[in-house]
């Protein structure tokens, strides 16, 4: 039974004490620009760090201007003197300054990231693709886009190549975004979950334990994604064009314009 609070994480990452004015820890700059929270960036950062084996291939979906996650994975791997991220970010003038970002504020640790451009499932594609058979997937962060449905063609994607204590972690997972692949992964008996209170957004974290999961649980897992996508909202979302949908939304009440965008 995980126990989850910030001091304590049960078989989870244990954090240690985080100072965002610590220049060893973190600048400023990285405040201002990530979007993760103090305890979140400190999570990810143990999560790398107190890994019974340390993570040697690690993944990231959406690396907005790099201050954030990246920095922070890279800077573990750097600490751990091992371990390559491969980044993935689907906007080109985000890419553009991401990757510059990242050349100034760790230069030995640029030299363990590779930066891919292009949307997460074509990208992940191409990238298996291209590796040997043993390849694998130590540690996994998504935080793309805001459809709840990426997230799970990410997973569905990159789990083969997850290895035993491999673990992934996703953020949003209070929001739409992490609508679907948080309650579909806590139904999965091969996977250990949690959602540790950090922030508002929410920072899930799962651990895998088995290669495959039970039929049982696979088939509760994909019945609750079925009952998800067939919510009305999340229907017509999947019908309508992306363009009118934001339409809709500006026509909105704001408060219920939110609700519906960017709800728990």
């Amino acid at each position: 039974m995980l126990e989850f609070n910030r001091k304590k994480v049960g078989l989870m990452p244990t954090l240690t004490k985080w100072n965002p004015m610590d220049e060893k820890t973190v600048t400023a700059q990285d405040v201002m620009e990530g979007q993760l929270s103090a305890w979140e960036r400190d999570f990810i950062t143990s999560a790398i760090l107190n890994a019974p084996s340390k993570p040697r291939v690690a993944l990231e979906v959406g690396t907005w201007l790099g201050w954030g996650s990246t920095l922070h994975i890279l800077r573990a791997m750097e600490q751990n003197q091992t371990g390559h991220l491969y980044g993935i970010e689907a906007v080109s003038s985000i890419y553009t300054q991401m990757v510059e970002n990242i050349r100034k504020a760790t230069p030995d640790g640029a030299k363990r990231f590779t930066p891919v451009f292009g949307f997460s499932d074509q990208a992940i594609s191409q990238l298996l693709s291209a590796q040997p058979p043993e390849f694998a997937i130590d540690f996994v962060f998504l935080d793309g886009g805001n459809n709840p449905m990426e997230q799970i063609i990410e997973f569905r994607l990159l789990a083969p190549y997850i290895p035993v204590g491999g673990q992934l972690l996703s953020h949003d997972a209070r929001r739409r975004k992490g609508k679907f692949l948080v309650p579909y992964l806590q139904s999965l008996d091969n996977w250990e979950t949690g959602l540790p209170d950090f922030s508002e957004a929410g920072l899930f974290y799962a651990r895998k334990l088995r290669p495959v999961p039970s039929s049982a649980s696979l088939k509760a897992a994909k019945r609750k994604l079925i009952q998800l996508r067939l919510e009305p909202k999340e229907a017509v979302s999947a019908i309508l064009p992306s363009w009118l949908c934001i339409i809709i939304l500006k026509l909105l009440p704001r408060r219920m314009a939110r609700s519906l965008s960017d709800e728990v």
